[in-house]
């Protein structure tokens, strides 16, 4: 069992069990002298007594004895005092024990040869005198339990055997008693000195602690931002100090006496701080604002006080703290959570509050008009330029917004403009004329917005569209106007951008209708509602097919079929065409392991599954499952793929090429820089945009472009094939350009595949597949 002597010493940290020793010592060393006196007092009482009734030479040898006992321990004492000897604790701990056991022994001997040698008295005095110094060893020695052990051990020890030489019955009971009263006495020698330590150590700490607070007080006074202040009962400042007369922006003779309450503006605040004063009633942050600033700059102090009785006429008194920067940084925070940091416009949050503010402060009569606004094409100006370059251009469209607003004098008293987040802006037009003002202004913005941009080097082209929702006409709410707003925005870009729409009914029940169609689409994959269909890829010289394109339908329980310009997009804005284009890719390629004569199949990949972390895995896994070979599999992009994080979706089309597979452009000649794509990326394959096609046998124009196209891409090593081919005469013309491949109604339309590759009775048994057309001769490092 361990002792408590041993848990203290585990509780005392190591560095500083020396200190507690030497404390310990020094403890006992300054009443050493105390004992030796007391000591050298009972042994000249005893040879006194004693004398006549033990022989001479005993006595003298016990009075030597004790003398050198004493001034053995008053050397070790003194050589401590004067540092003699080096403070080595455990050594002079040894030291003292010895010399306690030497006092111990002379003491204990002496009882027991002279107790059965005197008459009753005498023994009476040396049992009497043998008690007094066990009961003085345990106090005087408390601090070195060890010493005190040892001379009360060998006391007692001495005593008892003295007093069993008399063998009666009263001895043997005072020889009980002597050993009770010696093991109590050592027992609470080491409860004094555990609490010794317990009480040295806790000084200790509380003096650590009172350093520190005391350098802590030193440092605030030399470099802390508060300071005392006195008042006397006419309210003026006494005892001023250099401090504050600084913070105040004057000398501490100008301060001293002058009215306290004079140091600040007048308003609200001092009024409070005054009556606080007069009433003497105590104060706490009290935030008032100088009067005088010091340097031109506005101040504020926060102030603390209570009413006192110091003397010398002094009745209030406080501290002051100087709360200036944190004011400014409140002001700060305060316009940053209320302000676009880049373009200084209202943000969301201001927006919000002062919107709803106006619809529910509105008069009756009164209309509101709310205009949103959307960047056209902003995120390809960041991805050709960098963010720098689009958040420069965003603060420049911000400033032309308002300098047009507030130069056509259309957007009423106190027009609201706001940078929502992003590329999205909103305007706030109040007033009775708000709705011809709000139409008048957005054909304003959009000619405004229509101009370009020189940022730094470069010259932006962009624009805006715009959704307009009036209240009280569309909306009698916030969140009403605000959703309206965004449907009209929609409608206006989902219309080809670049323009503005009113919110009108229809367009709540077309939202609805998306948000219908959203949900059902969710569960369209599990519930196996989605449905492969596949159309011819023809070889235009021979009419062969060589391959087929993989088109998604759905067929809906209660819709029936659903066209893929109804359910795509919102695939795309939800994020849902990532599960369902991982189910094409699968299902397209299980099918096209079933074709015994090897023809290719194209499938078409969204921007949002280039984008997707996972289409690389998901094309590897889709091909080692079905065994189709990488040459057989063909995936088209249009050119929005790489409009939108174009450096990106690059380095992801590269990684599916060196994969085998084969990469085509789709809905060529559509876009805004289809030439450039050309030199961009390597295609395999270019796919003429039907509306080319269409007009082949009736425009000259279109006759050209085509022939163009043609002629480029086999310049290039690039296959071309023809979207909606419906007629011989376009196949031929086709022909007549040089155009390799065909596709169209002329050779069959989109049908579910197993009309084009009827379900086989039993498997049949998997032949070597044909070599698949090769698109290009060039050679790919």
């Amino acid at each position: 069992m361990v002792s408590k002597h041993a848990v203290l010493r585990t509780a005392i940290p190591a560095e500083l069990r020396e200190w507690v020793d030497n404390r310990l010592i020094n403890a006992h060393v300054r009443i050493v002298r105390i004992m030796v006196v007391g000591c050298l007092l009972n042994a000249a009482a005893i040879c006194l007594a004693l004398a006549g009734e033990v022989e001479n030479w005993l006595l003298g040898l016990f009075a030597c004895m004790m003398v050198m006992a004493s001034l053995h321990r008053l050397w070790l004492a003194e050589g401590i005092e004067r540092g003699r000897r080096q403070r080595r604790s455990a050594k002079i701990m040894n030291a003292y024990a010895l010399s306690s056991l030497w006092l111990g022994l002379t003491m204990g001997i002496a009882c027991a040869l002279f107790f059965a040698q005197v008459s009753h008295g005498d023994q009476l005095l040396l049992a009497t005198s043998g008690v007094a110094q066990i009961a003085a060893a345990a106090y005087t020695m408390r601090t070195l339990v060890r010493s005190a052990v040892f001379f009360i051990a060998a006391q007692a020890s001495g005593l008892i055997i003295g007093l069993a030489q008399l063998g009666e019955f009263d001895e043997l009971a005072a020889i009980v008693v002597v050993l009770v009263a010696s093991g109590l006495l050592i027992r609470m020698t080491f409860m004094a000195r555990d609490l010794f330590v317990t009480r040295i150590l806790s000084d200790r700490e509380l003096a650590a602690t009172t350093r520190t607070v005391k350098l802590l007080l030193n440092e605030y006074q030399e470099s802390g931002s508060d300071w005392l202040f006195e008042l006397d009962s006419q309210r003026r400042i006494v005892g001023v100090c250099k401090r504050f007369a600084s913070a105040a922006g004057q000398t501490a003779e100008q301060l001293e006496g002058a009215a306290f309450l004079s140091l600040f503006a007048a308003d609200g605040a001092r009024s409070a701080l005054s009556s606080a004063i007069v009433e003497r009633r105590p104060i706490r942050s009290v935030i008032v604002a100088l009067g005088n600033p010091v340097e031109g700059e506005a101040r504020w102090w926060s102030i603390s006080g209570r009413p006192c009785h110091l003397g010398e006429g002094v009745v209030y008194r406080g501290v002051i703290s100087d709360i200036t920067e944190r004011r400014h940084a409140e002001h700060r925070a305060q316009h940053m959570a209320h302000f676009d940091t880049l373009t200084g416009l209202p943000n969301r949050t201001l927006f919000d509050s002062g919107l709803e503010s106006l619809v529910s402060t509105r008069k009756r009569g009164e209309h509101i008009a709310l205009l949103l606004l959307d960047v056209d094409h902003f995120k390809s100006i960041n991805d050709m330029h960098g963010h720098p370059v689009g958040d420069a251009f965003l603060c420049a469209l911000g400033q032309r917004l308002t300098d047009c607003v507030q130069t056509s004098g259309l957007g009423g008293s106190h027009p609201l403009i706001a940078r929502l987040g992003g590329d999205e802006f909103a305007i706030v037009v109040s007033g009775d004329d708000a709705p011809d003002h709000a139409v008048r202004l957005a054909g304003c913005l959009l000619s405004a917005m229509a101009e370009p941009f020189q940022i730094n080097r470069y010259e932006l082209h962009s624009g805006v569209s715009i959704g307009i929702a009036l209240a009280p006409f569309h909306a009698g709410s916030k969140e009403q106007l605000v959703s309206y707003a965004d449907m009209a925005l929609h409608a206006a870009k989902e219309r080809g951008r670049g323009d503005w729409e009113m919110f009108e009914p229809d367009m709540d029940a077309q939202l609805h209708e998306r948000h219908t169609l959203a949900r059902d689409l969710r569960h369209a994959v599990a519930r196996g509602e989605l449905r492969l269909f596949l159309q011819p890829l023809v070889d235009a010289n021979s009419e062969a097919r060589t391959g087929y394109e993989a088109l998604l339908r759905w067929q809906h329980p209660e819709r029936g079929l659903v066209s893929p310009d109804r359910f795509i997009p919102i695939a795309e804005e939800t994020g849902l065409i990532v599960p369902i284009g991982e189910w094409v890719i699968r299902t397209a390629l299980h099918e096209a392991a079933r074709w015994q004569d090897g023809e290719t199949i194209a499938i078409n990949l969204s921007p949002v599954q280039i984008q997707s972390a996972g289409l690389l895995q998901l094309v590897v896994s889709a091909l080692a499952e079905s065994g189709v070979a990488p040459g057989r599999v063909e995936f088209e992009i249009t050119e929005s793929v790489l409009l939108e994080n174009s450096q990106a979706n690059l380095d992801v089309l590269k990684r599916l090429q060196s994969l085998g597979v084969k990469i085509a452009l789709d809905d060529f000649g559509t876009g805004h820089a289809s030439l450039n794509y050309l030199l961009t990326f390597p295609f395999d394959k270019i796919k003429i945009d039907r509306s080319f096609v269409s007009d082949l046998a009736t425009r000259e124009e279109s006759r050209a472009i085509v022939g163009a196209v043609i002629a480029l891409a086999n310049q290039l090593g690039m296959c071309t094939l023809a979207e909606g081919v419906e007629e011989r005469v376009q196949l031929e013309q086709l022909r007549h350009d040089g155009c390799r491949m065909v596709q169209g109604w002329l050779f069959g339309k989109a049908l579910p595949s197993e009309d084009y590759h009827p379900r086989a009775a039993t498997p049949a048994k998997r032949r070597k597949p044909a070599q698949t057309q090769t698109y290009s001769a060039r050679k790919r490092a």
